[in-house]
C-alpha cells in the first residue's frame, strides 16, 4: 500500500510539472513577444492576384529631375515598367525577387505605437518611401512607408500606411525601393534571354554598316555534320572555327542594350544602316535595324514584332559586327 502511495504520489508531481511547464511555454511574455515579431508584410496567397506595385519616392530625398514614382504594371505572366506613357518589359525575375522578400516570415519587431515617433523614424508620408501593392480591384493589398535605417545600417523602420505600429528589421528593401527605375528593365533585345530562354538558330545574315568597308552580307548557316550541326559561310574562309560562330550567335541572342528610347525617334529607313536577321528553328525571322550612331557613337535598334526601340552602346554594336576574318582558324 505504501508502495502505490508513492507511485501515487510521484505521477502526480510529474503531471503538475508538466502543466507548469506548458503553462511557461504558453503564457511566458518572451516567448510570446519572439513570435508577434516575426512578420510577413504581404500575405503569400495573395501574389497571384497582382495587378500593380508602385514606388513613391520622397521628392526631398532625391535629385532634380528624378522621378518621383516607378510603376510596375502586370499582364499575364509577364511585368512592365510604365514610363511617358509607354510600357516597356521589365525584369520578371527581380519583381519576383522583391515579392518574395514582401512575403517572408522574418524578425520584425514593434518598436513603437505612438505617432509621435513617426516623424524621427521618417515615417510620416511625407518623408518615407511608400510601396503599395494592388490587385486588379479593391483596395491595396499592401501600403507600406520604408523610413530610415537604424544607427547599424542593417536595419530599417517600416509600417503600415494604415497603423501607427512602427517595426524594425534587416533591410530586404532599400535596394529595390531606392534602385534606378533602369534597374527594373529588361533590355535584352531577346527579352527571354534574361531567363535563359533563347531560340534555336538555323542561320544568320549580318548586314555591316556601309561605313565599315565589309563585303554583305555574311551569312552563317547551320548544316547537319557527321556528329553534329555545323556552321557554313558564304565568303571565304580557309576553315570556319566553329566555336566562334557559336560564341557570336550566342552574343547576338544575349545582346542588351543600355535603356529604351521614350519614342520611334527616327523613321523606319533609318534603321537600315547596319541589320541582322536570323532564321529560327521553329519557323519564323527576327530582324535587329540598327540606326547610324550619334556623337556619342551610341545606336537606336528596333527588332521586328514589337515596337519598343533601344538605345545601344557603341561597344555593344561591335561586337555585333566582327570583321568577316574573326570567325577563321
Amino acid at each position: 500500500m505504501e508502495y502505490k502511495k508513492k507511485v501515487f504520489a510521484l505521477s502526480c508531481a510529474v503531471v503538475i510539472l508538466s502543466l507548469v511547464y506548458a503553462a511557461t511555454l504558453v503564457f511566458d511574455p518572451a516567448r510570446r513577444g519572439a513570435r508577434a515579431d516575426v512578420y510577413t508584410w504581404l500575405d503569400p496567397r495573395a501574389t497571384d492576384g497582382i495587378a500593380r506595385i508602385v514606388f513613391t519616392l520622397p521628392a526631398a530625398y532625391l535629385p532634380p529631375g528624378a522621378p518621383e514614382t516607378v510603376v510596375l504594371s502586370r499582364n499575364g505572366s509577364a511585368w512592365y515598367v510604365l514610363r511617358r506613357g509607354g510600357r516597356y518589359p521589365a525584369r520578371r525575375q527581380r519583381v519576383e525577387d522583391f515579392l518574395a522578400e514582401l512575403t517572408t516570415r522574418a524578425p520584425f519587431p514593434v518598436i513603437s505605437t505612438n505617432a509621435a515617433a513617426h516623424e524621427r523614424l521618417a515615417l510620416t508620408p511625407d518623408d518615407a518611401a511608400r510601396v503599395t501593392v494592388s490587385g486588379v480591384m479593391g483596395p491595396p493589398l499592401l501600403d507600406m512607408l520604408l523610413g530610415h535605417n537604424d544607427p547599424s545600417g542593417r536595419n530599417v523602420y517600416l509600417r503600415r500606411a494604415d497603423r501607427n505600429e512602427a517595426r524594425s528589421g534587416r533591410d530586404r528593401f532599400s535596394d529595390f525601393v531606392w534602385g534606378e527605375r533602369r534597374s527594373w528593365y529588361n533590355l535584352s533585345l531577346f527579352p527571354g534571354s534574361d531567363e535563359g530562354i533563347v531560340p534555336d538558330v538555323t542561320s544568320l545574315a549580318m548586314f555591316p554598316p556601309a561605313a565599315g568597308g565589309e563585303t554583305g552580307p555574311l551569312v552563317f548557316t547551320r548544316v547537319p555534320g557527321p556528329w553534329e550541326a555545323v556552321w557554313n559561310v558564304n565568303f571565304d574562309l580557309e576553315a570556319v572555327n566553329q566555336a566562334r560562330v557559336n560564341a557570336f550567335v550566342r552574343d547576338v541572342l544575349m545582346s542588351v542594350g543600355e535603356d529604351f528610347a521614350d519614342a520611334r525617334a527616327a523613321p523606319d529607313a533609318a534603321f537600315d544602316d547596319s541589320r541582322l536577321v536570323l532564321e529560327l528553328a521553329g519557323g519564323g525571322t527576327v530582324a535587329i535595324g540598327f540606326t547610324a550612331p550619334d556623337g556619342d557613337e551610341r545606336r537606336l535598334a528596333s527588332v521586328s514584332g514589337t515596337d519598343i526601340v533601344y538605345v545601344v552602346s557603341g561597344w555593344m554594336h561591335r561586337r555585333l559586327f566582327p570583321a568577316a576574318g574573326t570567325f577563321g582558324l
